[in-house]
């Protein structure tokens, strides 16, 4: 599964997931997209659940592909 969006998508990803009905207008940024991508933040659950429905994946799924990801920013 690839996760990462062009800088140029963003918006497009962002406008695409709310115009198909699937999560509110309100629900990422494109710059808070950008440092979830390029691991500066950490998502909560909350948002990887909202994530999973934008990306149209099962939520286990998306966790188990960020497996690695969550457990080393764990130990930090």
């Amino acid at each position: 599964m690839q996760l990462s969006l062009e800088k140029a998508s963003r918006a497009f990803f962002i406008d695409d997931r709310v115009d198909k009905g699937l999560l509110d207008p309100e629900w990422i940024s494109e710059k808070t997209l950008s440092n979830i991508e390029n691991g500066y933040n950490m998502p909560s659950l909350s948002t990887l659940k909202l994530l999973s429905v934008a990306l149209e994946v099962d939520f286990l799924e998306l966790i188990k592909e960020i497996e690695d990801f969550i457990l080393d920013n764990e130990s930090e």
